[in-house]
């Protein structure tokens, strides 16, 4: 009874602290840290332009470059179908907006947009 006794008290303490540490730290957004992050304001901090082809695809869904800006923001990185070690550095996005998908080339001056998927769009003569 002993045993049970402490543990019952020990946990009881780490539950406290973490309440404590989530009521006091959950505003403050640490998370910047994670890659994904960094891509995605990288992303966004060089400025989106879209080449011929994505052009096409976001003039048959009626969207715009915003649109991309929003994917980059909000989606997550597929590093299994991006090639971070290339040059330029091309990252995969998802997104569960109108933009399904995207693949950014991040070059010295702007990150360009060269291949769209957009999730409702079913027939478009882009090639």
């Amino acid at each position: 009874m002993k045993f049970l006794n402490r543990l019952s008290k020990y946990l009881v303490g780490v539950l406290i602290g973490l309440a404590l540490t989530w009521i006091m730290f959950s505003e403050r957004g640490c998370m910047d840290w994670l890659p994904s992050e960094r891509i995605r304001k990288e992303i966004a901090m060089s400025g989106i332009q879209a080449d011929s082809g994505a052009n096409c695809v976001l003039k048959c869904g009626k969207l715009t470059v915003s649109d991309l800006a929003d994917l980059a923001r909000l989606g997550d990185v597929d590093y299994g179908k991006s090639a971070t070690r290339e040059k330029p550095r091309r990252y995969f996005i998802e997104g569960d907006g109108l933009v399904k998908s995207a693949i950014f080339l991040m070059t010295d001056t702007a990150s360009t947009v060269t291949k769209v998927v957009l999730r409702d769009v079913e027939v478009c003569p882009c090639p």
